[in-house]
Formats: C-alpha cells, structure tokens, sequence
C-alpha cells in the first residue's frame, strides 16, 4: 500500500542524510587543518571566558553627580544579584562600586560584614584583578602613562608591586 511506499521512501531518505553526515564528517576531520582550527577555537573561547570574567560596568561620566549616581546603581544591581544567588554578578557590581567611592576601605567593611563569608571571598579574589582592568582602562582613556619611581626607570619593574587599593582590599580580608 500508499503507507508501505511511505516509509520504504522515509527510510531511504533518512538513509541517505546519515550517509551523507558520515561523509561529511570524515571529511572534516581528514582535513589538515582541523586540529589547528579546533585548537584556535578552543583558544580563543578560553580567551572570550577569561575577558567576560573582568567584564564589569564602567561609568559614563566623569562629573561628581554621574559617579554617584553610577555608585549607587551598582551596589544595588550588587544586591540584587546577590539575593539571587550570583556571586560572580554581586562580584563584578560591587567591585564597580568600590573603585568609584571615595571611601573603599569602609565600603570593604560594610560588604564584609553584610555578604555572605563565600561570596566576600570570591570578591576579595575578584577585586584585584577588577583593579588591574580598571586601572589600564582609565589609563587608556586619559592617555596618561603609569609614573615612574622615584629617580628610577619608567617600566613595570620601576612600578610599586602593592597598590593602595589592593593593601585596602588585604587589610579588610583580615
């Protein structure tokens, strides 16, 4: 019957699709090429992850008003993400925060005392990280280089190897 020719012709269709995938597949994979390319992709994934995990919010503007204001949003969205359970988005919004506030040490404080012992820890291991990224961007945008030490060579081996942000950010670990 109809039914009968029906599924003789599925049958050979699907067939010839998996054929066709097998095909194609070694003919992938015998490519010279294909474990380079895979290797560059992988790469360059990690490479996506690794710049995502130091991607946090920067504020707009650099008058007074816009900094508080961008301050507070992110304590906030901070908050927010954290009662939903994303230490790593409480991380990024409260490290924001930190580095527009004038008074880091003390906001160190309140989050130690207010976060969660886990999510303080991973913040206390994002934070540096956050400072570097911050400090090459605003260095980028002003167009300033970092200052040598005195009666030294310009370079990093010139540079301090402990910032003030970071001794701030030891001190309220402890």
């Amino acid at each position: 019957g109809i039914n009968a020719e029906y599924g003789v012709a599925g049958g050979i269709a699907a067939a010839t699709f998996l054929s066709y995938c097998v095909y194609f597949d070694y003919k992938r994979r015998s490519d010279p090429l294909y474990k380079v390319k895979l290797r560059e992709r992988r790469r360059a994934e990690r490479q996506r992850a690794k710049d995502s995990e130091l991607d946090f919010p920067m504020p707009t503007g650099i008058d007074q008003m816009s900094i508080q204001k961008f301050f507070m949003e992110q304590v906030q969205l901070g908050e927010e993400k954290l009662g939903m359970g994303d230490n790593l988005g409480a991380c990024k919004h409260f490290a924001a925060a930190v580095m527009n506030c004038g008074q880091g040490y003390q906001l160190l404080q309140i989050l130690q005392s207010t976060m969660p012992p886990e999510a303080y820890k991973m913040f206390m291991e994002y934070l540096p990280k956050a400072q570097a990224k911050y400090s090459k961007v605003m260095m980028g945008k002003t167009g300033m280089k970092p200052a040598a030490a005195p009666g030294g060579p310009t370079g990093p081996a010139a540079q301090p190897k402990v910032s003030n942000d970071r001794v701030i950010a030891e001190e309220a670990v402890d």
